[in-house]
């Protein structure tokens, strides 16, 4: 599971660098078997990342105003005649829609913790496409349109996106899915 390292010194990171032997690790019928540190790093990457997805439900409640005063100036702007009742049903509509994408994010973020842990293969693929449209929406639609808190949480969860995925893909993790995924004897 483990990838073996050959050469040593007094570096060594499998010695205690004191020059005492090297204690045995062996696996034992019995003993559980841990992840590496990179799937337990990807595992909470992806649980910070529903944190920060749930922190946009309290955001949409409290730009409620902005929100209903840019949809009254746009409406200005476009020589629209939109009365309070119907700019209310719209800021509705869309404190709905953002509330209900923030916990399916959430959702959708640990589901993959969970698949992350138990070392699927699939939620890693899954994980990379996500991450993909998170771009698109976020170069494409977010970052013309949205204030500074919302432009800052999504530049936050997209870095916390990035590092995860680099974990997720680093050589202990693979090794790890692989380890995970193969068939029992």
């Amino acid at each position: 599971m483990a990838r073996q390292i050959r050469w040593r010194g007094a570096l060594s990171p499998d010695t205690a660098g004191d020059g005492r032997a090297a204690e045995r690790t062996t696996w034992r019928p019995g003993s559980p078997v841990v992840p590496p540190q990179s799937i337990l790093e990807t595992v909470r990457l992806l649980q910070v990342g529903a944190v920060l997805s749930l922190l946009e439900v309290p955001r949409a409640f409290f730009t409620r105003g902005a929100l209903h005063t840019a949809f009254a100036a746009e409406a200005r702007s476009q020589g629209a005649r939109v009365n309070a009742s119907d700019l209310d049903s719209i800021v509705a509509l869309s404190l709905t829609i953002s509330i209900a994408w923030a916990v399916v994010s959430a959702v959708a973020w640990f589901s993959l913790a969970q698949a992350a842990s138990r070392g699927s293969w699939w939620a890693r693929w899954l994980g990379c496409a996500l991450y993909a449209i998170a771009l698109v929406v976020f170069f494409g639609g977010l970052l013309p349109t949205a204030g500074l808190f919302a432009r800052t949480l999504a530049l936050s969860l997209l870095l916390i996106g990035a590092w995860t995925l680099v974990r997720w893909w680093h050589r202990d993790s693979s090794a790890w899915i692989r380890y995970s995924n193969r068939p029992v004897d």
